[in-house]
Order: structure tokens, then sequence, then C-alpha cells
């Protein structure tokens, strides 16, 4: 019985793990986001190259 513990122990923390990395994720994304829709960060229309965002990370 004690085996059926560990086993669920370690698969609760597996998915715990998962679930922060998804988190990580997801806030990176929105960072990414907030970037790319920050008039400020845009640079003027290019005819040839297409719509710049400066950039820093």
């Amino acid at each position: 019985m004690s085996e059926l513990g560990a086993v669920s122990s370690y698969a609760l923390a597996v998915q715990e793990m998962q679930m922060s990395l998804i988190k990580e994720q997801i806030e990176a994304q929105q960072q990414m986001v907030e970037v790319l829709l920050d008039p400020d960060r845009s640079v003027p229309v290019s005819k040839t190259v297409g719509q710049n965002v400066d950039m820093s990370l």
C-alpha cells in the first residue's frame, strides 16, 4: 500500500512541475504579446520590409 502512496506522490510532483512549466510558458507568451502590441515599440512601416518591432530581451 505504501508503494501506491509513493507512486501517487511522484505523479502529483510531476503534474505540479508540468503545471509550473505551462504557467511559465503562458506568462512568456503574454509578455511577448504585450511587446508586440506596444505602439511605442513600433517603427515606421517600410514598403519593402513590412513593419518592424524594436525588441530587447
